[in-house]
């Protein structure tokens, strides 16, 4: 499995909206991933055999990624996929030089929480019913 990362380019955003939709309860439209394309987030697609197959985007806020969004195609899940993306997040991130990132995960994604705290990633708090009646864990890597 060759997976290689690139930032975000036209050709992948009905892919990534895919995923996104199968995905995310409340999934970005096609014209929220076309503007966050435009925008000057940082936005990132990993590929495999020319399929998007995980993508990730973060702005940079005061030296602090703050992560809007992140998937993998559940196809790809617990195959490395995600170890993968969380490590080129961190390693754009820092060349970036950005000091800290920070992201939200549903409260009840068990597997998604083991991955960051894997990488560092502590829970620093929680914003209530962020996902319908599902709360969201605030989570924090503060040192690259």
């Amino acid at each position: 499995m060759d997976l290689f990362f690139q930032d975000m380019t036209e050709t992948f955003v009905k892919q990534v909206y895919e995923i996104e939709r199968a995905s995310v309860q409340e999934a970005w439209s096609l014209n929220q991933l076309t503007q966050l394309l435009e925008s000057d987030a940082e936005f990132r697609v990993g590929i495999i055999d020319g399929k998007a197959v995980c993508y990730y985007s973060y702005y940079d806020i005061c030296g602090e990624a703050n992560v809007n969004n992140l998937a993998v195609e559940e196809n790809y899940r617990r195959k490395g996929v995600g170890t993968a993306m969380i490590e080129d997040l961190l390693r754009t991130a820092k060349s970036n030089n950005i000091n800290a990132v920070t992201l939200e995960v549903n409260e009840n994604n068990s597997a998604a929480i083991a991955l960051y705290r894997k990488f560092g990633f502590k829970i620093e708090g929680i914003r209530r019913n962020f996902y319908g009646k599902e709360s969201a864990l605030i989570m924090w890597k503060r040192e690259l």
